[in-house]
């Protein structure tokens, strides 16, 4: 799990939350990397189908799943 220092830890709205899901479902990757930044630090809990669907483990949180969604858009570094 990744964890955010404590000052940042907050909760986000409900409207926040349900476009984090509703890009997820509709796979609009520019969306999802906007929304991730806010999202970053949300200790609200995910809906236990999209932990799955993200491979994160159930009771992981919506600033977990903004870190997974970072994390799938990084590019991998080159080998040298």
């Amino acid at each position: 799990m990744f964890l955010i220092p404590e000052a940042n830890r907050r909760n986000a709205s409900p409207i926040l939350r349900d476009k984090f899901l509703n890009a997820l479902e509709a796979n609009d990757r520019p969306a999802l990397r906007a929304i991730a930044k806010d999202l970053a630090g949300c200790m609200n809990l995910l809906p236990t189908g999209t932990c799955n669907f993200l491979g994160l483990k159930p009771g992981s949180t919506y600033g977990d799943g903004a870190h997974a969604i970072a994390s799938a858009d990084t590019p991998e570094p080159e080998a040298a």
